[in-house]
């Protein structure tokens, strides 16, 4: 590459027979494979975007949906495959479980008043008779 300075036009002459300088070809690029290449793959975009004119939230949500029917159906068929007796002892969880929660709500008085009831009822039952 010469780069030529210019002063008062003297030199004009001289610069009508330099080469300019030019940007190299980039042999990739001039490939018509790879121009080909190139158009497929821009309108292949093109179509999928204006195909998926849902949004990010769209999307999401039904992704979600999917995924708790697939959830859903999938404890369905666990619970057609349990045996009786896990059927029961799934039962008696949820029981357990609700009278817990029941139980929480349902405390009324100091806690030391249920202690004591609970330390007379011990009593009874070892004694096997009324305190």
């Amino acid at each position: 590459v010469v780069i030529c300075w210019l002063m008062d036009g003297r030199n004009s002459e001289e610069n009508a027979n330099l080469i300019r300088p030019q940007k190299p070809i980039n042999p990739l690029t001039a490939s018509k494979s790879h121009k080909a290449l190139h158009k497929e793959l821009q309108m292949t975009h093109k179509r999928r975007v204006s195909r998926e004119e849902k949004s990010e939230l769209q999307r999401a949500l039904e992704k979600r949906k999917w995924e708790q029917k697939r959830k859903a159906s999938r404890d369905q068929e666990e619970a057609k495959n349990r045996s009786p007796l896990h059927q029961e002892l799934l039962k008696r969880h949820q029981r357990l479980e609700e009278l817990e929660r029941d139980g929480g709500q349902q405390q009324e008085g100091p806690e030391f008043l249920r202690v004591k009831e609970r330390l007379r009822r011990t009593a009874v039952v070892e004694f096997g008779g009324k305190v």
